[in-house]
C-alpha cells in the first residue's frame, strides 16, 4: 500500500472520530476514572505513611543509641529536650504533639512490652515516662504516633484505631558502661 493512500485513510479515521458524538468513549473513561484515581491515590498515601514510618525508625535509633552511649544521661535533660531531639528529625512529616514517647529500664530483656497499649481505638500514653536509666541497664524506648488517614476507604479499614494507622518504633538496648551518672530528671516510678 502507497504511503499516500496510508496517510489518506489515517487522516479519515481522525475526522471520523472527531465526528462521532455517541460518547461511549467518555462514558467508559467516567466508569474507569473514579476507581483509577482512588486507586492512585491509595498508592500515594501508602508511600507517604511508609516513608513517615522508616523516618520514625531512623529517628528512634539516632536518640536511643545517644541514651545508649550515655550522652543523654552526661547532659542530664529534661523529657521536653528529649522529645525535641526526636521531634528535631521527624519534624517535616509528622506533627510532633501527636508523638508519644516512652523510655524506661526494664529488669530483663524478656519483659520488654511489645504490645501498642490502646484505650478508647487511642494510644494509651498514661502509663508513659521517661527514664534513661544508668549503665548497663536494660533500656527501651518506644514511640507511637496516631497517622490520621485522608483517603476515606482507608480510614474506614482501620476502623480498631478510630481511623488512624498506628506507627510505631522500639529501640531495646543495655546502656554501655559509662560511668556512675544518672538523669536527674527521670520521671518513672
Amino acid at each position: 500500500m502507497p504511503l499516500r493512500s496510508v496517510i489518506k485513510t489515517q487522516n479519515n479515521q481522525r475526522r471520523s472520530f472527531g465526528r462521532d458524538r455517541s460518547g461511549a468513549t467518555a462514558v467508559e473513561f467516567a466508569m474507569v476514572a473514579a476507581p483509577l484515581f482512588m486507586l492512585i491515590f491509595a498508592i500515594v498515601e501508602t508511600f507517604v505513611i511508609s516513608a513517615a514510618g522508616i523516618l520514625l525508625d531512623t529517628a528512634v535509633d539516632d536518640v536511643a543509641r545517644e541514651v545508649f552511649t550515655g550522652q543523654i544521661q552526661q547532659a542530664d535533660i529534661k523529657e521536653a529536650v528529649f522529645r525535641e531531639k526526636i521531634c528535631g528529625k521527624v519534624d517535616f512529616l509528622l506533627t510532633c504533639d501527636k508523638l508519644k514517647l516512652d523510655l524506661r529500664t526494664i529488669p530483663a530483656f524478656a519483659d520488654i512490652p511489645t504490645d501498642v497499649p490502646m484505650k478508647l481505638k487511642r494510644v494509651d500514653d498514661s502509663s508513659f515516662c521517661f527514664d534513661p536509666g544508668a549503665a548497663n541497664a536494660i533500656t527501651v524506648l518506644r514511640a507511637y504516633y496516631e497517622w490520621p488517614w485522608t483517603a476515606s476507604f482507608l480510614h474506614k479499614l482501620a476502623a480498631d484505631t478510630d481511623g488512624n494507622s498506628v506507627m510505631f518504633s522500639i529501640a531495646a538496648f543495655m546502656n554501655e558502661p559509662f560511668g556512675d551518672r544518672l538523669n536527674s530528671n527521670a520521671n518513672c516510678s
